[in-house]
C-alpha cells in the first residue's frame, strides 16, 4: 500500500460517504499536496481502523478519525507546522 501513496500528504478514505471536499480544498488553498485515495475490502492495521486516515509523506500517521474536521483549515495547519 505503501506505493500507492502520494509524494505529499494522502487521505485514505475508507467510506466513500464520508465528505472530505473541506479537507482537499484547504489543502489546496495553501499549497499542500494532498491526494485523496479511496480504498475498501481489504485487511488493514489497527491504525487504520477509522473511516479516514492522513498520512505524512513519509508514510506515517498524521491524523485518523471517522468523521472530517469541522475545521478542516485548522487540521491542515497543524499538519503542515503553521498552526498558531
Amino acid at each position: 500500500m505503501y506505493d500507492a501513496l502520494g509524494a505529499g500528504y494522502t487521505l485514505l478514505r475508507f467510506d466513500e460517504g464520508v465528505d472530505t471536499s473541506g479537507l482537499l480544498q484547504a489543502a489546496s488553498r495553501v499549497g499542500l499536496p494532498l491526494v485523496q485515495l479511496d480504498l475498501e475490502d481489504e485487511v488493514f492495521p489497527q491504525a487504520y481502523r477509522h473511516r479516514l486516515v492522513l498520512s505524512r509523506p513519509d508514510g506515517h500517521v498524521a491524523w485518523r478519525a471517522d468523521e472530517a474536521p469541522d475545521d478542516p483549515g485548522a487540521l491542515i495547519d497543524l499538519i503542515r507546522g503553521a498552526a498558531t
